[in-house]
């Protein structure tokens, strides 16, 4: 009788931890479709931004800009990650932490310094205990609640801010790219210069008032909309591990409450068996007598 005891306090944890799982999973479906609407519907004008930006010829502008060109000696970078303020969404924060690491022992090699700007408690935490000489940690708190399109466009005025001022010589933005529910990565870009890309088209680009007027505006304007970008993306993917995560602890939950159901049904019914064996025993017993 024990054992049963055991078996049923086994058997109502697991169902109780199982309800939340089942919660947590719906939870994350409602959030992931928002953050997936949200994500989906600016990364056109994100990318599109981005590529008008890297296809434009430095030949057509009258001097060069560093946001553009960025630096011969890059001896400070500062690295902003997008993590996750909590937990329970499977390998999303680990995944990041992982590239990050990457990331820094890469810069060690280089003789760079990283400043990293935490955006999500998680990965600041994972963070925190590997100390290195060429690397300062920053949580940038709060990113997530209020206005996003503020905090994106407050962050990018300080990065900006900071390459102008030379305390940082480029800016690298690292974030879970999002594509679907199942399809996901981890990636780096570089904000801070940009990227240039061969512009096969054969046509001619006018800028009016002029390419250089237009850059001095839109250059630190995208820096805002790739962080505000990366933000969503990251968003969505934090919500589709999550969901995914707590699908299969409430799988697994389900299977362990199978086989702990026919352990108990045996065990009863051995101790039912049992039971009968010692009546007919003894009333065998009686009988003989």
């Amino acid at each position: 009788m024990a054992n049963l005891k055991e078996l049923r306090i086994k058997i109502g944890g697991i169902k109780a931890i199982r309800k939340v799982t089942a919660a947590m999973k719906l939870e994350a479906g409602v959030k992931l479709r928002k953050a997936e609407q949200r994500a989906l519907a600016s990364k056109p004008y994100a990318n599109e931004l981005r590529k008008i930006l890297m296809t434009i010829k430095r030949e057509d502008l009258e001097r060069s800009y560093e946001l553009f060109d960025g630096r011969e000696s890059v001896k400070t970078e500062a690295l902003i990650a997008f993590a996750s303020d909590k937990g329970f969404c499977g390998n999303f924060n680990y995944l990041l932490s992982k590239k990050v690491k990457g990331i820094i022992a890469d810069r060690r090699k280089q003789g760079v310094n990283l400043q990293i700007l935490c955006v999500g408690n998680k990965l600041y935490q994972l963070l925190k205990h590997a100390p290195s000489e060429n690397v300062s940690l920053e949580l940038i708190a709060d990113f997530y609640k209020g206005d996003m399109f503020s905090n994106a466009k407050n962050l990018a005025s300080r990065v900006v801010s900071e390459f102008l001022g030379e305390k940082v010589d480029k800016v690298s933005l690292v974030y879970t790219n999002y594509h679907s529910a199942m399809k996901m990565g981890v990636r780096e870009d570089s904000l801070i210069p940009l990227d240039q890309e061969e512009n096969r088209d054969i046509t001619t680009t006018i800028f009016e008032p002029s390419a250089d007027e237009v850059l001095e505006n839109l250059l630190p304007y995208n820096v805002g909309v790739q962080i505000y970008q990366a933000a969503l993306e990251s968003m969505a993917s934090e919500q589709s591990s999550r969901m995914r995560s707590m699908d299969n602890a409430t799988r697994n939950a389900d299977e362990m409450l199978g086989d702990l159901t026919v352990r108990y049904n045996r065990t009863r019914q051995y101790g039912i068996t049992q039971e009968l064996t010692e009546v007919v025993a003894g009333a065998s017993a009686i009988a003989d007598e």
